[in-house]
C-alpha cells in the first residue's frame, strides 16, 4: 500500500484525468463501499484507504479545487488553504488536516445496520488434529469450544423479559450525531456513532439478569466435527451455527475448523499416494521374494521381482489415500534399498566368490 503524499488523486479513485463528474461520483461510491471500515473491518488499513478515497473525491468533485489540482497538484490546494504541507507524509494525514477526526462517511450505519436491527454473530475458528489413518477412512472428532452464544433468557435482545427498548435521549433514536464543520476546503457535515447508544439508536433500561444486557452468554461445549476421508492439511471444514450467537434475531455465526494432519513415522504423503521405504537384502533382490508390507489398513503381500535394483520403486495400487469424500485410492510407492552386508562369514565369502567367478566366466 502506498503511503506517499504525492500519490495521484485520480489513481486513488481509479479514474482517468478526463473523467466526468458522474464518473468520479460513481467511482467513489463503488470503492467507498468496498473499503469503508464498517464493511472491511478485517482490513487494518481500511480507515487509511477510506480517508485517501474521500479526500480524493472531495477535491476532484469540486470544479474549482479540481482545476487547481490539475494545474498545480497538491501545491494548488496548499495555496488555496494557506497552510504548509511539510511534515505530512500521506493523503490520509491531509484528510485529518482538512476534515478533522471522527469522519464516519456517507455509508456509516453502525455494525447493526438499521438502529436496533438484527446483528449476526461472528464466525469462529478452531483446529482439529488427525492421523494419516483417519485421513484414509474419515473420522468424527470432538473439540472443546468456548463461545459467546445467544442468551437463552432474552433470546439475544439483552432485555428483561416483558420489557422494551427506548429511544436514546442523546441522539433521539437516530443512532448518530451530526456536526457541521468549517474546514479549509469548505463546510462539511460529518457524522459519528452516538456514544450514548453505540449507534443503535435504542437503549436498554431493564437489562436481562442472565447476560447483563449483552444478549450473549459464555458457554463451553464439545462440538462434533465430521472429517471426511481424503482431507489434506489446511483444509477447512464448516460446522454451521456453532460460531458466536446473533443479537436481536440475527443468525448465529459458523465455526470454521482447520485440519492439521500429524506426521506419520513410516509413510510420506504425496497427494493421494503414499511413499515408503523397504530394505531388501541383496540375495532377495537378485532372486526375488515376497514380503509383508505395512499399510494404513494392515499388512499386505508385496512382490519383489527378481533382479530388483537399488533405488527401484515398486507400486502397490489401492494402498494409498482416497480423494476427498472417498473414492478409489491412490498408490503406495515403495523405494527399495538393497542392503549389502558389511560382515560375512567364511562360508558366505566362499559362496559370493564362487558367484562372482561364475559371473565373470559368463561374460
Amino acid at each position: 500500500m502506498q503511503n506517499d503524499i504525492d500519490r495521484d488523486l485520480y489513481e486513488i479513485l481509479g479514474v482517468h484525468r478526463g473523467a466526468s463528474a458522474d464518473e468520479i461520483k460513481r467511482a467513489y461510491r463503488q470503492r467507498a463501499r468496498e473499503c469503508h471500515p464498517d464493511v472491511a473491518h478485517h482490513d487494518p488499513a481500511a480507515e487509511h484507504k477510506f480517508k485517501e478515497l474521500t479526500f480524493a473525491y472531495e477535491v476532484l468533485s469540486d470544479a474549482d479545487r479540481r482545476r487547481d489540482y490539475d494545474a498545480y497538484g497538491l501545491e494548488g490546494l496548499r495555496r488555496g488553504a494557506g497552510v504548509d504541507f511539510n511534515g505530512f507524509s500521506s493523503i490520509s494525514d491531509l484528510f485529518d488536516l482538512f476534515f478533522g477526526g471522527g469522519f464516519a462517511g456517507p455509508f456509516s450505519r453502525g455494525r447493526g445496520g438499521r438502529p436496533g436491527g438484527p446483528l449476526p454473530g461472528r464466525d469462529m475458528e478452531a483446529v482439529v488434529r488427525i492421523t494419516l489413518e483417519e485421513v484414509a477412512d474419515g473420522t468424527d472428532k470432538e473439540i472443546d469450544v468456548i463461545r459467546m452464544a445467544t442468551c437463552g433468557e432474552c433470546d439475544g435482545t439483552g432485555l428483561m423479559p416483558g420489557t422494551h427498548m427506548s429511544d436514546c435521549s442523546r441522539c433521539g433514536g437516530s443512532g448518530e450525531l451530526r456536526t457541521s464543520r468549517k474546514s479549509l476546503l469548505g463546510t462539511f457535515v460529518t457524522s459519528s456513532p452516538c456514544p450514548g447508544c453505540n449507534g443503535a439508536g435504542k437503549v436498554i433500561d431493564n437489562p436481562c439478569g442472565n447476560c447483563s444486557g449483552a444478549g450473549l452468554a459464555r458457554v463451553s461445549e464439545k462440538i462434533s466435527v465430521s472429517v471426511p476421508p481424503g482431507v489434506e492439511r489446511g483444509d477447512r471444514l464448516v460446522v454451521r451455527g456453532k460460531g458466536e450467537g446473533g443479537l436481536r434475531g440475527g443468525r448465529t455465526g459458523d465455526l470454521y475448523v482447520a485440519v492439521d494432519v500429524e506426521p506419520h513415522p513410516r509413510f510420506k504423503r504425496e497427494g493421494m499416494n503414499l511413499r515408503a521405504a523397504l530394505k531388501v537384502d541383496m540375495a532377495d533382490a537378485a532372486l526375488g521374494t515376497s514380503v509383508d508390507m505395512p499399510s494404513l489398513n494392515g499388512d499386505f503381500p508385496l512382490k519383489v521381482p527378481a533382479g530388483t535394483q537399488p533405488g527401484a520403486v515398486l507400486r502397490a495400487k489401492g494402498k494409498g489415500l482416497p480423494p476427498r469424500y472417498g473414492g478409489r485410492r491412490g498408490e503406495m510407492l515403495v523405494d527399495v534399498e538393497v542392503v549389502v552386508p558389511t560382515r560375512l562369514s567364511g562360508e558366505e565369502k566362499k559362496l559370493l566368490q564362487a558367484l562372482r567367478d561364475l559371473g565373470r566366466k559368463a561374460h
